[in-house]
């Protein structure tokens, strides 16, 4: 990454503020007069962040998650720390394994009180991928197949967890899981390819 560490924590600590003002603004009940002022004061934010762009998120390093990996882990890899649109996450890494807790909110709801099943997806890619990503391998999802067992609810908290099943040449297969109370409510399988790193 070309910024100083100052300047990642600064990010860091500006996408998490953010979150924190999407989560209210989707589940406030102020009156409308103060629903107003608060939309003129965000936009406001928004014109200034905005005068200094860059052409994209900052991105983390690719080998972030081997080294975190090679760390033990006590030393989790912390995923989206600089997208406030991507599900944080805190990845361990254990040998060929990687597990993450997540305690979803409002944001993420489906069904009623329930985790959609589109972020049950993008969390299963997240933590095969990047599983993958802490052996030193760079590979692309090739095929993600998930099984919704039961389902997953929101504001209590949830294991993730993923494995390496097969490596045969590029072909990487990886496999992971959501549970809730020791309960799995979904399992997923992923095929990737590795690819050429540029």
């Amino acid at each position: 990454m070309d910024i100083t560490p100052e300047r990642q924590q600064a990010a860091n600590d500006l996408v998490a503020a953010t979150r924190e003002v999407m989560l209210a603004a989707s589940v406030t009940d102020m009156d409308l007069d103060e629903m107003r002022a608060a939309e003129r004061v965000l936009t406001e934010v928004a014109r200034m962040l905005g005068k200094r762009a860059r052409p994209r998120v900052v991105r983390a390093p690719f080998d972030g998650p081997a080294t975190a990996r090679s760390a033990g882990p006590d030393h989790p890899w912390p995923l989206f720390a600089y997208n406030p649109l991507g599900i944080p996450l805190q990845i361990h890494f254990d040998g060929d394994g990687a597990t993450a807790r997540l305690t979803p909110d409002a944001l993420y709801e489906g069904p009623p009180d329930l985790l959609h099943g589109g972020f049950s997806a993008g969390l299963m890619d997240c933590m095969l991928g990047v599983l993958i990503q802490a052996q030193g391998r760079r590979a692309v999802t090739a095929s993600l197949d998930l099984s919704y067992l039961r389902p997953t609810p929101l504001d209590q908290p949830l294991d993730l967890r993923s494995r390496i099943a097969e490596i045969s040449g590029r072909k990487i297969t990886a496999e992971g899981w959501i549970e809730h109370e020791g309960r799995r409510t979904v399992e997923a399988r992923g095929l990737f390819i590795e690819i050429d790193g540029t």
